[in-house]
């Protein structure tokens, strides 16, 4: 993209700035989104190439697949299949405008898939900053 970063947090700080907001936390998925919806996210864009089957019960979480393959898979999972882009069928600005329009969807009421299907009770996980035993 070529948005500007507006803004490095620490792991589960509240946005300050509007805007690309960049988020120090771990690359495990619960971890991460846990630290997101602390800082105030209402909806979660998660993208996935393998089919995690994920869900965030404080809020809705978009499945964004990253390869056609995957999404015919899982296509009861998975809300928006980006791999179009790669097999040439849809370009990165038509995607990108149907994310926009699906979380706008979903931030007035749209269940997601993962909604549908009941994933998140257990995804709740806060991240353990510094040493542990």
């Amino acid at each position: 993209g070529t948005s500007i970063m507006e803004d490095v947090l620490n792991y589960a700080e509240p946005l300050k700035k509007k805007g690309f907001n960049y988020m120090d936390s771990p690359g495990y998925d619960p971890v991460s989104v846990t630290g997101q919806v602390a800082s105030g996210s209402n909806v979660i864009c998660f993208t996935t190439g393998r089919g995690s089957c994920f869900g965030f019960k404080p809020s809705p979480s978009i499945k964004i697949a990253t390869n056609t393959n995957m999404f015919n898979k899982l296509e009861e999972d998975m809300d928006i299949n980006a791999g179009t882009i790669m097999d040439g069928e849809s370009d990165i600005a038509e995607i990108g405008e149907k994310i926009f329009h699906r979380i706008i969807s979903t931030a007035s009421g749209k269940l997601t898939k993962s909604e549908i299907n009941g994933y998140g009770d257990d995804e709740f996980n806060p991240w353990v900053i510094g040493a542990t035993m």
